[in-house]
């Protein structure tokens, strides 16, 4: 190895380290670490400035302000009030019906969004039915999760995936949705079996939250109809963003800017809600990982990679698959994608050259596993996603306690019955 080679190993382990330890904030530690990467010559400032996918911080900053607006009017303790009332008070349907809305909004929106806004209700709903709030925030946790994986913006593993292959929003829904789906009733499935010993509740219970009304949530009617009439366009842009030329960030970011327009709000407000730590971590780990190919790691990884599979795609889909969930679920989801991704790049032309396959069979089959992998591996444990972290963290401050080993009970057999259905798809679908 050139010492470029073990300079690039050294800082990328140390940073990890100090991201999984916790001893430094994960954002500042991904800083540094990108930032030794320059001062200590392994990539110029030219180089890791390229790195940084802007499209992915445009699109993540256009969304979180869009979202601000959405969770201002009230619209998510309207709809989660509603369900409870639909279910009747009653924990089976009631978590059914929560984890699969959960679902459908980290979708449209991202996951850790959809907990930060489901959440806090779920605490008002479940005490007022006096029962455990635990089991619905973890299957909403997982829920949310799960749906993320459908589409684009839905999981930021899907955004950094995305923006890398070129691939676009309708490609993640139409290959990725179906499987989605699946997995999302296995998990509703398995939620009513783990609340099943919760089925009774009082009648005077089921009856305060029949009396909730539903209406009072919604504290600016106005404001909804104005998120509204930006956020369906968007929605739309996203579909149609093949045609009309555009990229999601910049359909995002313009329907950010008309909605601060149309509304008057003051734009230091609802930049507010922006996730800057967030953000800068993204930052850090563009520049992180860029030092790792630079030097020609991680084209030595792919080959490895070859090696053990012997350049046969298939056997290559399942080892990205199975390993990217695995990893994921231990170092996290973000970083291991942004780890893997040139890797990939790496992989498609040996492998389609290697096997005489057509080249984009190769780039659907490969990215599909890479992007089930890391987002549905994200149940497995604690750390696997941020929307698990929020979760816990939200339980916390309401005097609740999710252990480690508590969320595995629940998330790795969600886990493992979620890749083995998307093992089924990526060998039924690209099986030749």
């Amino acid at each position: 190895m050139t010492p470029h080679m073990i300079i690039a190993v050294v800082v990328f382990l140390v940073t990890y380290v100090a991201i999984l330890s916790e001893k430094a904030h994960k954002t500042v530690a991904a800083m540094l670490g990108g930032s030794l990467m320059i001062v200590l010559g392994v990539v110029s400032q030219e180089e890791a400035y390229a790195a940084i996918d802007l499209s992915v911080l445009f699109l993540l900053t256009g969304m979180m302000v869009l979202v601000h607006f959405l969770a201002e009017s009230g619209f998510f303790g309207y709809v989660a009030i509603r369900l409870a009332q639909l279910a009747k008070g009653r924990p089976i349907p009631l978590i059914i019906l929560l984890c699969l809305v959960t679902g459908f909004l980290s979708a449209l929106v991202d996951n850790v969004t959809t907990v930060l806004l489901i959440a806090p209700v779920t605490f008002l709903i479940t005490s007022q039915l006096e029962v455990s709030p635990l089991p619905y925030l973890l299957f909403e946790a997982m829920a949310s999760n799960v749906g993320g994986t459908a589409t684009l913006i839905g999981d930021p593993p899907n955004i950094l995936i995305g923006s890398a292959a070129g691939l676009s929003f309708n490609a993640f829904l139409f290959n990725l949705g179906p499987v989605t789906l699946v997995c999302l009733l296995g998990l509703v499935a398995a939620a009513a079996f783990f609340v099943r010993k919760e089925a009774r509740v009082p009648r005077d219970a089921r009856a305060k939250v029949m009396e909730m009304d539903a209406n009072r949530a919604i504290t600016n009617p106005a404001l909804l109809i104005k998120t509204a009439a930006v956020i369906l366009p968007v929605f739309a842009g996203f579909l149609l963003h093949d045609t009309l030329g555009l990229e999601p960030a910049t359909i995002a970011l313009t329907g950010a800017a008309v909605l601060l327009l149309i509304t008057r709000a003051e734009p230091a407000e609802a930049f507010k809600a922006v996730e800057w730590t967030t953000l800068f971590f993204f930052v850090g780990l563009f520049t992180l990982v860029d030092g790792l190919r630079a030097p020609g790691l991680l084209a030595k990884v792919a080959q490895g990679m070859l090696s053990l599979t012997n350049h046969n795609l298939l056997a290559t889909s399942m080892v990205l698959l199975w390993f990217s969930a695995l990893a994921g679920a231990v170092i996290g989801a973000v970083p291991l994608v942004t780890t893997l991704i040139p890797v990939v790049h790496h992989l498609i032309p040996e492998i389609a050259t290697h096997g005489s396959l057509d080249p984009g069979i190769v780039h659907q089959a490969l990215w599909w596993s890479l992007a089930l992998g890391a987002c549905l591996g994200g149940n497995g444990t604690l750390v696997g996603t941020a929307a698990n972290v929020v979760v816990v963290d939200i339980a916390r401050k309401n005097h609740y306690q999710i252990s480690f080993m508590r969320f595995m009970a629940y998330g790795m057999p969600v886990m493992l019955a979620s890749l083995i259905i998307s093992t089924l798809y990526i060998l039924f679908r690209y099986a030749t």
